[in-house]
């Protein structure tokens, strides 16, 4: 039986089909950006990966991402994003449809 504390794994996945990211204006989803997504009891926190070193807008994208997971999980959960700034993100997390569309 499923811990009525702990938010359902598909709703958080759900709600990051609905982030863009600011610059692009694609799903983070498809840009390959999301790194991991931890569910714990009352607790839901997203590790993300920028595109940049110097990504100008991740404050925004860590926004986006925290509404889209309050939205998403039950009232009382504690939701958080972060970004991880040493993994490299490259071409090769993009989603086949992506890759296609930007010619990689």
């Amino acid at each position: 039986m499923a811990d009525p504390t702990e938010p359902p794994e598909a709703a958080v996945r759900e709600a990051m089909l609905g982030v863009l990211d600011p610059e692009l204006g694609e799903r983070i989803v498809d840009l390959g950006l999301v790194l991991r997504i931890e569910i714990a009891p009352r607790a839901v926190h997203v590790v993300l990966i920028p595109t940049s070193a110097t990504c100008p807008m991740s404050d925004l994208l860590l926004e986006d991402t925290a509404d889209a997971l309050r939205r998403a999980c039950p009232d009382g959960t504690t939701v958080s994003a972060g970004l991880d700034w040493d993994t490299v993100w490259g071409p090769v997390r993009l989603s086949p449809a992506l890759k296609s569309r930007f010619g990689w």
